[in-house]
């Protein structure tokens, strides 16, 4: 007994001498501002997140709490003229493509002042932090390099915003808080003059997902192209809260040609031709060879199911149906989309419906004649995959002549397997970035990084500004490299509606369409029309296909693009969060 008195008594010492000593340690399950930015680790790690929360480097698509869910992506390419969604119950369908987009949003909304305040409070912080100065410098870089996109995401989508470039702090007053609008043409300047000054201070290479100097001059190419557009083609409203000044068009058409100029001129990037006597092979690998690909400026990096860090379903979403999990081929590319790919020979690809709809047909004597990238960018019926085929047909021609679209004939089923829950609407799917070595794509798995800036976009950047400077030797020769690799017959002359074409096929579903049409403000007459699609009947007895082109194919979801979409609405609950935000943009 007295052994135990002793022992309680001593614990009671010990505790009683050392309790100033416990009471002044740091919580082990939490970490002080104090210790993250004097760690390096917790530094990057606290950057991290921020670039984490860029669901725009996936080329504009949303988030949620688990990964990329692959909707926004294809909501930019479903709201364009590339594709029709293929589900009849998504609001890209039933909403959006109509044109029912009013002031409360909802469209591809990307609102980003909470990852902004991560981006200044990360600036102010480096401001005296004790890491070595090198150190705050690269990735101080790093975070202006994750605003300026932040801000671009929004003057893309909304024209001016506001403006804000410090940590503010909660205590401060209501007219520092509540910050209006700036100008279209501010935020653009912002954005280019930020590119200006951490580009020469940025590394040339980083670890894959971190943005190097060539990312910035890239990021610069493209914002400065978007300005000088709007400066072109579009109408200063609002006070220049929407719109940019004619006047200003040449200056920003010169730093987009120069932005361009200074990556293809002195970066290490190439444009990628691993296979070159193999000319669809090369393009397809191009987007999902992720082993030194000599052609990518930056891009977002997704690790699947078994990795750590964002994950997406584009294999699943995109590829055949019948190839995958749950139901593919949400975005199904119209006719017309087909049509603009050119034969090889540089003629136009556009099919003479009274041909095709005659007799039966082998599919791949359809479109024998077309340039690889067709064969890389689509799929269709008969295309090989995973050893075997897609198989879309919609109905199935008994000896009789009589169609079957539901059961059999002999063993020969009326409809192929890739045609249900949407999946042969418009008789196309979207190869471009599948890998078919994901034997079997679910909705987490895929690992296929998507380059957000790659040099084939650049060449056609400086194109495009080029025909607007009056140079358009330069412009030939760079839209001549990309079809040279393409393996389609080089243009012996150029304009700008050429180019234009280009960009079209090279960038086709990388989600750019939407955002070149409307900075050209095209949208209007490009997307306000009825769309077109191709039907397969199976014939039994020759096994080859009775074609029809399906017209209307949105049905009564005919495609609409109102002049106000140009811009979206900054939105009435916004405005009523803060009036500084008004007036709302135009047609709202």
């Amino acid at each position: 007994m007295k052994k135990n008195i002793f022992l309680i008594g001593t614990a009671i010492f010990i505790l009683s001498s050392c309790t100033k000593s416990i009471l002044d340690k740091q919580p082990l399950n939490t970490i002080s501002d104090a210790t993250i930015w004097a760690d390096q680790r917790l530094t990057e790690a606290y950057l991290d997140q921020v670039y984490s929360e860029m669901m725009f480097l996936f080329s504009e698509s949303d988030n949620d709490p688990v990964g990329v869910h692959l909707w926004g992506m294809h909501d930019q390419i479903t709201r364009s003229d590339e594709a029709r969604h293929a589900y009849p119950w998504y609001p890209t369908y039933t909403r959006w493509g109509p044109g029912l987009l009013d002031q409360t949003g909802g469209f591809s909304e990307w609102w980003t002042y909470p990852t902004i305040r991560k981006t200044n409070e990360f600036l102010k912080q480096m401001e005296n932090s004790p890491l070595a100065a090198d150190v705050k410098t690269n990735l101080s870089a790093r975070a202006r390099w994750a605003r300026a996109m932040c801000y671009f995401a929004m003057v893309k989508r909304y024209g001016g915003v506001p403006l804000i470039t410090t940590a503010q702090a909660i205590n401060e007053s209501p007219d520092e808080l509540f910050v209006p609008r700036s100008k279209e043409a501010d935020v653009y300047d912002f954005i280019i003059s930020e590119m200006d000054a951490i580009a020469p201070i940025m590394k040339t290479s980083e670890p894959g997902g971190y943005p190097t100097r060539w990312a910035a001059f890239a990021l610069k190419s493209r914002a400065a192209m978007y300005a000088a557009s709007i400066a072109t083609w579009g109408q200063v409203k609002i006070d220049g809260l929407a719109g940019i000044p004619a006047s200003e068009a040449q200056r920003f058409w010169q730093a987009s040609y120069n932005a361009s100029d200074s990556i293809i001129k002195k970066g290490p990037f190439s444009l990628y031709n691993k296979y070159p006597s193999d000319k669809v092979k090369n393009f397809r690998e191009l987007f999902v060879d992720e082993a030194g690909n000599p052609e990518s400026i930056y891009a977002m990096q997704f690790k699947g199911t078994d990795g750590v860090g964002v994950s997406n379903g584009w294999d699943m979403f995109t590829g055949p149906q019948a190839f995958v999990a749950w139901a593919g081929n949400s975005a199904a590319p119209y006719l017309e989309m087909i049509e603009s790919f050119e034969h090889a020979d540089g003629t136009p690809g556009k099919l003479d419906k009274a041909t095709i709809e005659q007799g039966l047909w082998d599919p791949a004597d359809i479109f024998k004649d077309m340039e690889p990238r067709f064969f890389a960018s689509i799929y269709t019926q008969g295309t090989p995959w995973h050893g075997s085929t897609c198989d879309d047909w919609t109905g199935l021609i008994r000896p009789d002549g009589t169609v079957i679209t539901t059961g059999s004939y002999n063993g020969v089923a009326a409809q192929g397997s890739g045609n249900k829950d949407g999946g042969a609407i418009t008789g196309f799917g979207i190869m471009k970035y599948l890998n078919e070595q994901n034997a079997l794509p679910n909705n987490w798995n895929t690992e296929t990084d998507w380059m957000v800036f790659r040099l084939g976009e650049i060449l056609l950047n400086q194109a495009e500004a080029a025909i607007e400077l009056s140079k358009p030797a330069e412009a030939l020769l760079l839209v001549n490299q990309i079809r040279d690799r393409a393996g389609v017959a080089p243009l012996g002359t150029i304009d700008r509606d050429k180019v234009r074409h280009e960009r079209k096929i090279e960038l086709a579903f990388e989600g750019n369409r939407l955002f070149d049409l409307k900075r050209w403000r095209t949208a209007v007459t490009e997307i306000s029309k009825p769309f077109s699609g191709l039907t397969y009947l199976l014939d039994f007895n020759t096994r080859k296909f009775k074609l029809k082109i399906t017209d209307h194919i949105d049905g009564g979801n005919q495609k609409l693009f109102m002049e106000r979409e140009y811009y979206q609405p900054i939105t009435a609950w916004r405005i009523a969060n803060n009036a500084k935000l008004a007036p709302e943009n135009p047609g709202y």
